[in-house]
């Protein structure tokens, strides 16, 4: 009795160290787990359709980049490996179901740390989004599974408009843009033809000429009508006996003093008494 009874308690030891050995090797995820995960690799066979791996990639790694770092946990990567992709059953025997299993690998020993497999299914069966909501379940399912946060959807702000015209002001005028004018082409120089090096020809120097300049016709000159010109009638000097002492002119010299502008009634006999 003794015998058997140090048998079944052997075999108690052998069974609870092997299940302790499995524990530390890797723990299966049935809880929330929090780890300082550094980075993650989603990998599938060539039926797993490549946009539903990159889908995967893109979304987990966002969600590590917005997680903060939790004080004192263990580093560690992420190994993602979709093992099946096909449908449900039952009632959801058309919704899409992906089967996937993620290790968690420790950064300083190398060895998992933690491993779990995972079922989800799409949400809808409309063939344009059933890929992509498929997608975010099993980025949901793995956030949950290692506690990372999800990342916030980043609205674009419109740009905000500073304007100083009162609302009581007209509304401007806008000025349609002109059409752009074609680009003209650039005359091209004609070329003279090329000469052979060994006819004789190409040897000669080539001396241009200059064609003489062409002389520009002068404008017409229009004809201007001159202005009559008013002279006074042409008066005889005075003889050198009728000049006296006293008289603005003398000394010998000759002259003549006009006391109207068109004749002298003392030189001109013909000149009337009042102009």
């Amino acid at each position: 009795m003794s015998v058997r009874s140090l048998r079944i308690a052997a075999a108690l030891g052998l069974v609870m160290l092997l299940a302790s050995c499995s524990l530390l090797q890797g723990r299966n995820i049935d809880r929330p787990l929090v780890y300082f995960v550094r980075n993650v690799t989603v990998m599938a066979d060539a039926r797993i359709p490549l946009d539903l791996i990159e889908g995967v990639d893109r979304r987990v790694s966002a969600a590590i980049a917005s997680t903060r770092a939790p004080q004192g946990a263990e580093r560690v990567v992420l190994l993602v490996k979709i093992d099946r992709l096909g449908f449900g059953e039952g009632a959801r025997r058309r919704l899409a179901q992906a089967k996937f299993t993620v290790t968690a690998t420790s950064v300083e020993t190398g060895e998992p740390v933690a491993q779990g497999s995972f079922t989800v299914s799409s949400p809808t069966d409309d063939p344009k989004w059933a890929r992509q909501a498929l997608v975010e379940e099993i980025a949901a399912r793995i956030r949950f599974a290692f506690s990372l946060a999800t990342p916030r959807i980043r609205k674009a702000q419109p740009p905000r408009m500073m304007s100083t015209r009162l609302t009581t002001d007209p509304p401007p005028v806008i000025v349609p843009d002109a059409p752009p004018a074609a680009p003209r082409a650039a005359a091209v120089a004609p070329q003279a033809p090329t000469m052979p090096q060994n006819s004789p020809a190409a040897t000669t120097p080539v001396v241009s000429v200059t064609p003489p300049p062409t002389e520009m016709a002068a404008p017409p000159v229009a004809e201007v009508a001159q202005p009559p010109s008013s002279t006074a009638p042409a008066q005889p000097a005075r003889r050198a006996a009728d000049v006296r002492s006293g008289t603005p002119v003398e000394n010998g010299a000759s002259g003549t003093i006009r006391l109207r502008p068109d004749c002298d009634p003392a030189v001109t006999p013909d000149c009337p008494a009042t102009p």
